[in-house]
Order: C-alpha cells, then sequence, then structure tokens
C-alpha cells in the first residue's frame, strides 16, 4: 500500500505525463475544441492537487505528514506543472482560441507572458504565506486557567455580558496577537517586496497597477466607490453605535464592546449539530437544488465545522473544479448568529455547484471574480436568514435584534474595506517599499475610531492592518464591498418580487467568470458598475431591518 506522499507523487507524475502528451499534440481547428477541452482539464486536476494541500493545512495545521504534502507539492510538484502550463499557454497565443471561447482568448492574450522569474515570485509567496498561516494557527489564549482556540475566545467577546471579563479576554486576545507581531512585521516585508517584483515582471508601475491588470474597474473608480460608500453609510454607522453604547449602559465604547451581542435572544436555540439539516430546510424552501448541494456535501462528509485546538481561525469553502465538490472548514460555535456565517460559505458551494453543474464550463470560469463570488455568499447569507425567520416563525422583536447585528457586522465589513484599501492603495503605489513604522502610521491616519474610546490601546489599533486578507490576498476587501452592496440590491428586489428574484439568481449563477462581472450582475438584475442611487437603495435595506 502507498504513502500519501507516495500517492501524491504518481498523481503528479501522472499530470506531467498528460501535460507534455498534450504539448507535442499538433493543433488545427479540427482538434483545437478537444485540445482545449483536456487543457482546462488538467488545469483542474492540478487545482485538486493544491486544493488537497490547503484544506489540509486548514484542518491539520501542524501535522508532520500533512506538512510534508504541503512542502513537497508546492515547492517540487506545482512549479514544475507550471511551467508546462506557461508552454500550453504560449501555445494558445499562436493558435488562437477564438473560435473555440473568445473570452479565454482574450484573457490569455491580455496577461502577462509566463516567465520563469514570475514562477519563482509565485512559488516564493506561496511559500511565505504559508508561514503566515503556520504562525496565527498557533495563536492561543489563556484565560482563566483554562487554555482557549481563538474562536472560543472570540465567543466569549460575543456572548459575555460581564465587561470586566470582556476586557479582561480581549486584551489576552491582543497580548497573543501583539506578541507575533513583530515577526509579522518582518513577514509582511518579504510579501511586500515580492509583490514588488511581481509588478516589476510584469512591466508594471506598481503592484496596485498590476492588481487591476484583470479587474473590471479602475483604481480612481475604486476611490471614488469607496468615497460613496462612507458618504452614503456614514450615519447608518453612527446610530449603530450609539445603539450599541445606550443598549450596553456605558458612556463611550471601548474596544471589548463591539462584538457582544445585545443580549442575545434565547427563544430558538439553534445548537452546531442542528446547522446542516437547519440549512437544508431553508436552502429547500427557496430551491430544492439549493438544498441539495448541502445534502451533497453532508453524503462525502464534506463538513468540518467546529473549533478544535491548533485548527486556524476562520472559514473556508473550498471546491474542487474536477469533481464539483465542495469542503467547508469552519470554526462555528452554534447560535443563530454564527448560522449567518454558515449560510456564507454554503453561498459559496451553491455557486460553485452550479457553476460545475454547466457541461460547458472550463477552468477560467471559476477564477479572479471575487467581487461576483462573494455576491453570491451575501445573498444566501441575507436571504437565508430572512427565510429562517418565516420557517421558524421568529417573533418580530428578535429579528429585529438579529437584522440590527447582520447590519452591524455589514458596517464593521464597510469600515474595514475603507480602511485597508486606502492602505493597501497607499502602500502599493509608494515610490520605495514603506517600512512597518511607516505603515502603521499610514493606517492610524486611515482608522475610523469615531464613536470607540481607543486610549491607552494605540499600540494595539495600529496593527489592525495584520489580518489575513492583507498577508494573502491583497486588495481582496474591495470585492466584499462591492458584494454586500449588490448582495443589499438583491434583497431588495427579492423582498419585491421573490419569484422573479430568484430565477434571475438562478439563471445569473450558471454564467461563469469568463462571461465577465458586470454581464453577471445584469443577469441578476444589478447594474454594474454602481451608481450612488444604488448605494442609496442598499442603504433602504439597512433602514428596514433597524426599523
Amino acid at each position: 500500500m502507498s504513502t500519501p506522499l507516495e500517492d501524491l507523487d504518481a498523481r503528479a507524475q501522472a499530470l506531467m505525463a498528460d501535460y507534455r502528451a498534450l504539448i507535442e499534440v499538433s493543433v488545427d481547428q479540427s482538434n483545437l475544441p478537444s485540445w482545449f477541452a483536456t487543457w482546462s482539464q488538467l488545469k483542474m486536476r492540478v487545482q485538486t492537487l493544491w486544493i488537497e494541500q490547503i484544506v489540509g493545512q486548514y484542518q491539520r495545521p501542524g501535522d508532520e505528514a500533512t506538512d510534508a504534502l504541503h512542502k513537497r507539492y508546492t515547492q517540487h510538484w506545482l512549479p514544475e506543472l507550471e511551467k508546462l502550463d506557461g508552454v500550453l499557454n504560449e501555445l494558445a497565443n499562436q493558435i488562437g482560441l477564438e473560435s473555440v471561447n473568445p473570452a479565454v482568448s482574450a484573457l490569455i492574450a491580455s496577461g502577462p507572458a509566463p516567465s520563469p522569474r514570475m514562477a519563482e515570485l509565485e512559488q516564493e509567496f506561496r511559500r511565505l504565506t504559508k508561514q503566515y498561516q503556520d504562525v496565527v494557527s498557533q495563536h492561543h489564549v489563556m484565560f482563566a486557567g483554562k487554555m482557549l482556540t481563538m474562536a472560543d475566545a472570540e465567543r466569549i467577546l460575543r456572548e459575555s455580558q460581564d465587561r470586566n471579563e470582556r476586557e479582561a479576554v480581549w486584551n489576552a486576545v491582543k497580548a497573543v496577537e501583539m506578541a507575533s507581531a513583530s515577526g509579522l512585521d518582518d513577514l509582511f516585508a518579504k510579501i511586500l517586496s515580492v509583490r514588488r517584483a511581481m509588478a516589476a515582471e510584469a512591466g508594471q508601475a506598481n503592484y496596485a497597477s498590476y492588481s487591476w491588470l484583470d479587474r473590471n474597474d479602475t483604481i480612481a473608480g475604486t476611490e471614488e466607490l469607496l468615497r460613496t460608500i462612507s458618504e452614503v453609510f456614514h450615519p447608518v454607522d453612527v446610530s449603530l453605535h450609539t445603539h450599541r453604547a445606550q443598549a450596553l449602559g456605558v458612556p463611550t465604547l471601548r474596544p471589548w464592546d463591539l462584538q457582544v451581542a445585545l443580549v442575545e435572544p434565547k427563544s430558538f436555540d439553534l445548537p452546531l449539530d442542528q446547522y446542516v439539516p437547519t440549512a437544508i430546510q431553508v436552502l429547500n424552501s427557496l430551491d430544492t437544488r439549493f438544498g441539495e448541494v448541502v445534502h451533497q456535501i453532508q453524503q462525502y462528509e464534506g463538513f468540518d465545522l467546529a473549533p478544535r485546538p491548533g485548527k486556524p481561525n476562520g472559514n473556508i469553502c473550498a471546491h474542487f473544479m474536477a469533481t464539483g465538490r465542495s469542503v467547508l472548514v469552519c470554526n462555528f460555535t452554534g447560535g443563530v448568529n454564527l448560522f449567518r456565517g454558515f449560510l456564507h460559505e454554503l453561498g459559496h458551494a451553491i455557486h460553485n455547484h452550479t457553476i460545475s453543474s454547466n457541461p460547458d464550463h472550463v477552468f477560467w470560469d471559476f477564477m479572479n471574480f471575487w467581487e461576483v463570488q462573494e455576491f453570491y455568499a451575501f445573498v444566501f447569507t441575507y436571504i437565508g436568514l430572512l427565510e429562517f425567520f418565516e420557517l421558524h416563525n421568529i417573533a418580530e422583536d428578535e429579528r429585529t435584534w438579529y437584522l440590527r447585528s447582520t447590519a452591524e457586522r455589514i458596517m464593521e465589513r464597510f469600515r474595514d474595506v475603507e480602511e485597508r484599501t486606502r492602505l493597501e492603495l497607499w502602500i502599493y503605489q509608494q515610490e520605495q517599499q514603506p517600512t512597518a513604522e511607516e505603515i502603521d502610521a499610514e493606517f492610524l491616519r486611515l482608522v475610523q475610531t469615531s464613536g470607540v474610546d481607543w486610549s491607552g490601546f494605540e499600540d494595539i489599533l495600529k496593527k489592525g492592518w495584520q489580518k489575513p486578507h492583507t498577508f494573502r490576498f491583497a486588495f481582496y476587501n474591495v470585492d466584499f464591498a462591492i458584494a454586500m452592496i449588490a448582495a443589499l440590491q438583491f434583497v431588495h428586489a427579492f423582498n419585491q418580487d421573490r419569484n422573479a428574484a430568484l430565477e434571475r439568481l438562478k439563471s445569473s449563477m450558471l454564467l461563469g467568470a469568463t462571461t465577465g462581472s458586470k454581464r453577471i450582475f445584469a443577469e441578476a438584475g444589478i447594474a454594474y458598475p454602481f451608481q450612488k442611487e444604488q448605494l442609496a437603495l442598499a442603504r433602504t435595506v439597512l433602514a428596514e431591518w433597524l426599523t
């Protein structure tokens, strides 16, 4: 019986052989469709091996065998496979794919040519982000004589009505994070250096312009969107902070007051072991095809939902393109509020499964349209919660409580988007690489603390930029903003005509990334790029929730 490492080697070697065989094929218009389909399938098989390593790192961090597999694949096999894929990329440019798939043809033609140097930089970037994952997966909190996971600590911050206890836990969490801050400064400096080198290799002036090569907007358009978000949603943010301080009976909010539930309703208990059956019920009520996705994931044991020591905090939905299956690795502890997060990840799964159900889908249909992917995740978060209320006859006052909590989360994300995107635009457009001290200072200048007293914790506040997306996915946060604004517009349409909105949603989900974000949003009934009036419409949904 072969070992996992031997199995990985055998599968990678088979992929290498299939790549070389495809490179040797003499391509003309008669066999171009089958050649292109085979290339797409090869890329999906490469993605399968890569996703297996990612899931392994989330489920078994620090495991020696898992780390050996990750190292073997990312440092040996993946670079070799990418070299062969680069050869096919060049062939595709030469032979022209317009007659088979014009969108992919244009995408390949517009992208930077594969180069050995870029492959080296991408390998180094993967190595550095693995280091980041290793650091944060070791974060544990000692409190009241117990070792807590970060998810357990966050649960106390959400649920404890004892302000002194929250303050103590918050300080314990921040002490752990600050102990890693200096090392993460050094790590980010290396990541920043790699990203600057990537931009130079691609012939771009800086990493910001490099990042916008495959986006559907412009840097100037993004900056205008950030300004409009601030203008339109600021009154909502102020009212939420004011209400929170009044509900907690405090004159001024402190950092440990921001997450706590304002006496969460207990009339409907939703333990973690009921998340999956409840989700099936909710999604079946919207459309049985949605519920079937959850049932399929359950059948092949694709749910890993509970926190445990060493498991990285956060939630992911990993989709295997080749098989059309998804795996969810999460850190939920039960309750209706966290059920929203489960619906969010299921939104990703339903979207991915829908694309996979299209017999004409190709590898590129899953790539580089984060704003669309997050749109569907937020849509299922919001309409799933509304459907949950109806199915379980949740009282009006409790609905308002959960919707207010949802609105607070949305506004928290909007603040984070504005702060982090502005910071990243500043970082990646600097002529000289900024130091950690300069990044800290710029973040302090940008961070929004209105309504919250951070006095005495400025050293913690200035490290608020050290979040996962900063290290792993530059400019990902702006996609969250686009997705939430679009999803709130969809909720408005859903409230007006449920059946028509759902039909548009299902139709739009069949369109892959090669269709383009603008057309996908249009199919869902949403004009993009947004006008100010659309943001105002999204705000009315929040206003209705808050009343």
